[in-house]
């Protein structure tokens, strides 16, 4: 069985059809039990993007991003003997089919309290349980609407052994201007699971302008604080560019994309010794989607 996490069907009622043509197919736990379910406009919803912490007093989150946009929310008791983060990886296995990009993800006591996260965050008393029984993960989902899915799951059991997913999805109703920029720490561990990552909502203008690409300033200032984490780390800036126009051409284009990335990460302090940059054209199709153009983020491996 599946259930859609509408912004279309459900609503066309009260919501104008063009507004929310897009949804996100997420198939649904087998056998799990819809607590609490919703799907509504919210004009001020809050995506955390970091564990809670106890800030002057209080726990709260220091990382977060307010949000606008279709919101669906499901509460999920999940069948006895299943556990939190056998339900967690569920759904995030099916958002690894889409153009997925983690934002943050926390587990166990590094989330903080799930107290924090029940009754501060997502206002749910069955999500308070066991600190070291925890999950919580925030993704950014692109789709061929140009305004992506911000997807949060939350999984917890609690002390009788009783296991509860969260699953918000907001279509967002505008994007983003700045961006939205991964945790430094999603940012290494794909770094590390891929030897790559590529870098987000890079916009290609005219590319024989000086500038043919525009970057959010968020995306840099998270590269910057990953090399900042890595001190010894060297990367390799790949431009990858699919015009139809002629090879050398575009071998030109995405070297200049990468040149660029190169040249913001000199302005906020990143040594020229620890980046090199390159231009590969189209010849290196694997991983386009839909993109016209990327950059990646290469961990080049030194002795």
């Amino acid at each position: 069985m599946k259930f859609r996490l509408l912004v279309s069907s459900l609503i066309v009622a009260c919501i104008p059809f063009a507004s929310f043509a897009a949804e996100l197919p997420l198939e649904h736990y087998p056998r799990a039990r819809i607590m609490f379910q919703s799907i509504a406009a919210n004009d001020d919803y809050v995506l955390a993007l970091s564990s809670y912490k106890k800030i002057a007093g209080s726990w709260r989150v220091d990382r977060q991003q307010r949000l606008a946009g279709m919101l669906a929310r499901y509460t999920l008791e999940l069948p006895e003997g299943h556990g939190a983060s056998k339900g967690f990886d569920f759904y995030l296995d099916q958002l690894h089919a889409f153009n997925v990009r983690e934002l943050f993800h926390c587990k166990s006591r590094d989330c903080g309290t799930s107290n924090s996260w029940a009754n501060n965050h997502f206002k749910i008393l069955q999500l308070y349980g066991l600190d070291q029984h925890q999950q919580y993960g925030a993704y950014e989902v692109i789709t061929a609407d140009a305004k992506p899915f911000y997807v949060s799951l939350y999984a917890v059991q609690r002390g009788n052994k009783r296991v509860y997913l969260q699953v918000d999805v907001l279509h967002t109703d505008k994007v983003i201007e700045l961006g939205i920029a991964s945790s430094p720490e999603s940012i290494i561990k794909s770094l590390h699971a891929n030897g790559y990552y590529v870098f987000p909502d890079l916009i290609v203008g005219n590319v024989k302008t000086d500038r043919p690409i525009q970057i959010k300033p968020a995306h840099i200032k998270a590269l910057v604080d990953v090399l900042a984490l890595e001190p010894e780390w060297e990367i390799a800036l790949v431009g990858h560019d699919y015009a139809p126009v002629s090879l050398e051409q575009q071998q030109q284009y995405s070297l200049a994309y990468a040149e660029q990335l190169k040249a913001e990460l000199l302005e906020q302090g990143v040594a020229a010794q620890r980046m090199s940059s390159y231009g590969l054209g189209s010849l290196a199709p694997a991983g386009r989607g839909d993109r016209s153009a990327r950059v990646e983020i290469v961990k080049v491996e030194t002795d």
